[in-house]
């Protein structure tokens, strides 16, 4: 027997089921997380980042120094191509890695300026000036405390 559709119930139902908006995905934050660590990194060695001229040591002034200065009589320095190490006194001395050099020309001076880090991380520089002959030079600051090679 038929009711013509009277008993049948008919239910709505949409075709997507409506999602609530979420604040931000967290796949998203963490993309823009990534983006600016990134980014903060670049910028930092960016600011950090100098320009020298080389990051070695010239050939001219690598090996042994000493000095005939008084106060510089147990004294000693020794450069290679990526360290300048001093003697403090007696068998003492201090070693730093070289992480730059610039070579100026001051009023016709040849001068090279070493920058230099300790075992802490904490950056040192010093202005060299050399002889034109090669075989000494001073530290700017230090201009009556001459160093030749060792041995000449």
């Amino acid at each position: 027997m038929s009711t013509a559709g009277e008993n049948d119930v008919v239910v709505e139902v949409a075709a997507h089921e409506f999602e609530p908006p979420r604040a931000i995905a967290t796949r998203r934050v963490l993309v823009l997380l990534a983006v600016i660590v990134v980014i903060a990194l670049v910028a930092g060695w960016l600011l950090s980042h100098r320009g020298y001229d080389s990051k070695t040591v010239p050939p001219s002034l690598v090996g042994e120094w000493t000095s005939d200065h008084p106060e510089y009589s147990d004294r000693y320095i020794t450069l290679t191509a990526n360290s300048i190490t001093f003697g403090v006194g007696g068998t003492s001395s201090v070693k730093y890695t070289i992480i730059g050099i610039e070579e100026k020309d001051v009023d016709g001076v040849d001068t090279i300026v070493l920058h230099f880090r300790d075992v802490s991380g904490v950056e040192f520089k010093r202005s060299v000036v050399r002889y034109p002959t090669g075989t000494r030079f001073f530290f700017a600051s230090q201009p009556t405390v001459i160093w030749q090679r060792y041995g000449s």
